[in-house]
């Protein structure tokens, strides 16, 4: 009998990939235009590895629920450098246990602006040897799963700057929670990239609660910081704001100035 043969492609995140990458993030700039990064095969199966290119960055809602938005096509005001990049290899096989380079070069058409430029560096892993499951007699599928992890790639030019200012707070709460809401956008030529400080002090000073969390400020976005209401008793609070860049470049040839912005202090009072 002759079977029939179905092939399902899935983009599927592991919890924990077979295929790792590193680093995250790539520099390169206008002086050193070469950057490269490791893919290892952690697994016992060889994996078809394909590396491809996206512009895009975080954004988020009103609320600060985060996603990342990604563009099929650029346009000239956008900073990207996906059209500039050449990869070696683009395709190749990684058996078990085996690491690859990847090594890349950014060659802009034309003489850019001073800032940071960037692309997502795609890196597609799929089992050689897929698993072959029969749905029944006659009919086989073959369910071929892709992992698509996504890395960065920067390329700086001349003088670039960067800060984050928090343009406005509000806040919210819910049966267990109050919510602090802080829009915030990016200044300068460049990428932020940091953590959002938040300590609450009681009306004697005292900083009875700290937290920090993870804020990738590529324009602008709105930072959700959720505070427990067991932390927090009755009365009068102050709340500080301070954005701190935790970014460290690869590349001694990269000058990126950080520029320091006034600590946000919002009141409020818990009733």
């Amino acid at each position: 009998m002759k079977k029939i043969f179905f092939l399902f492609f899935l983009n599927v995140n592991f919890i924990f990939a077979q295929v790792i990458i590193s680093p995250y993030i790539v520099y390169t700039d206008s002086k050193n235009k070469f950057g490269s990064f490791l893919v290892q095969n952690e697994s016992n199966e060889p994996y078809e590895i394909t590396i491809s290119f996206v512009f895009g960055y975080p954004v988020s809602d009103s609320l600060g629920n985060m996603s990342m938005k990604y563009f099929e096509k650029t346009t000239p005001d956008q900073p990207s450098i996906t059209e500039w990049i050449k990869v070696f290899p683009r395709k190749f096989i990684l058996n078990p246990k085996e690491r690859q380079t990847v090594r890349m070069t950014v060659r802009p058409k034309k003489k850019l602006p001073p800032g940071t430029y960037w692309a997502r560096i795609v890196t597609s892993s799929t089992q050689k040897s897929a698993p072959v499951d029969t749905l029944k007699e006659g009919i086989t599928a073959q369910l071929k799963f892709v992992l698509n992890q996504v890395t960065t790639l920067f390329y700086r030019v001349d003088s670039a700057e960067t800060g984050a200012v928090i343009d406005s707070v509000f806040f919210g709460e819910d049966s267990t929670d109050y919510v602090i809401y802080a829009k915030v956008h990016r200044t300068g030529n460049s990428p932020y990239l940091g953590d959002l400080e938040v300590s609450v002090k009681d009306s004697t000073g005292n900083e009875i609660f700290k937290k920090k969390e993870y804020m990738p400020l590529y324009f602008s976005l709105v930072k959700k910081i959720v505070i427990p209401k067991s932390e927090l008793k009755p009365g009068e609070y102050t709340v500080l704001l301070n954005p701190v860049s935790t970014e460290k470049e690869d590349i001694p040839q990269s000058n990126l100035k950080v520029i320091k912005h006034d600590i946000k202090k919002i009141n409020f009072t818990v009733h």
